[in-house]
């Protein structure tokens, strides 16, 4: 059984992202973002709607580098959002993510899909215009997100083959029940 690892650096090495310059300092950067995000969630239900508000960490513990960089020593995340990812565990493929560690885009497609795919009982469609919510912020114009999202979602599942997503240029796509992306036995999934 492999060990959890044990620090940032340790998990960076895996996933072979560059320890140290511009990597770290982006890698940082997120923590210190995460450490400070608060996520609302809406679901619609007919005429009813759910809305569920909730900080991911309730306390961090920063401290300064040498550089004057903020470096996150240690995060408390919420009891809410820690009882979430114990009922609902992401199982991703380190060597996905490996493949993908250069494409943030991608790699939070790949993500969704792993989250998503194998706990749905049946297809389900979701439109250009919630795609667009969910990852769009940087486009403005609907079809510029659409243009750059089919490429990415080919991406992201060339590393997890066993995803089956339609595309549907007028609509959106089309998520089929899939099992969970499983780790390969030391070999990356080769993209392209």
């Amino acid at each position: 059984m492999r060990r959890p690892w044990r620090s940032l650096r340790v998990w960076l090495g895996r996933l072979g992202i560059p320890i140290g310059g511009k990597s770290m300092a982006e890698v940082r950067d997120q923590a210190e973002r995460i450490s400070r995000c608060h996520m609302t969630f809406e679901v619609t239900n007919g005429k009813k709607i759910s809305v569920t508000s909730d900080r991911l960490v309730t306390s961090a513990l920063l401290r300064e580098g040498d550089d004057g960089a903020r470096l996150v020593e240690r995060v408390f995340l919420s009891q809410p959002f820690f009882d979430q990812l114990r009922r609902y565990p992401v199982q991703i493929d380190e060597a996905a993510v490996r493949q993908l560690a250069n494409n943030s885009f991608a790699l939070d497609v790949y993500c969704w899909l792993a989250y998503r795919l194998h706990a749905l009982p049946n297809p389900t469609e979701v439109s250009w215009q919630a795609l667009h919510t969910q990852f769009g912020s940087a486009y403005g114009r609907l079809r510029d997100f659409r243009t750059r999202f089919i490429p990415t979602l080919t991406l992201a599942t060339a590393v997890y083959p066993e995803a089956k997503v339609e595309v549907n240029d007028n609509k959106g796509v089309i998520l089929h029940p899939s099992p969970a992306p499983a780790p390969t036995a030391g070999r990356p999934r080769r993209l392209g």
